[in-house]
């Protein structure tokens, strides 16, 4: 039994590579104490903990990866795993 726990378990935290979409724009606001950054899409996303936030600046153009996922009291959160900065 216990042979068969390990690929579910590790099944239950992969999120499937379709799952993750692009987004590119511009970054218009960052709040390093809540990890999160505005792109002008008007979306705010919360970065990763491997993602660092000191690294971007308002108004650098960015490419993300980014995946909408429910909370727990019933909304929504933009998640960030990836940013790359465009020139």
């Amino acid at each position: 039994m216990k042979k068969f726990m390990v690929p579910i378990f590790l099944g239950v935290l992969a999120t499937p590579a379709w799952a993750w979409a692009h987004v590119n724009g511009h970054i218009t606001g960052i709040n390093p104490e809540a990890r999160q950054i505005a792109l002008d899409n008007g979306r705010t996303y919360t970065l990763d903990p491997h993602v660092r936030p000191d690294k971007l600046a308002v108004g650098d153009k960015v490419t993300v990866n980014a995946q909408t996922v429910n909370t727990e009291n019933g909304g929504k959160q933009n998640i960030i795993n990836k940013v790359t900065k465009l020139s």
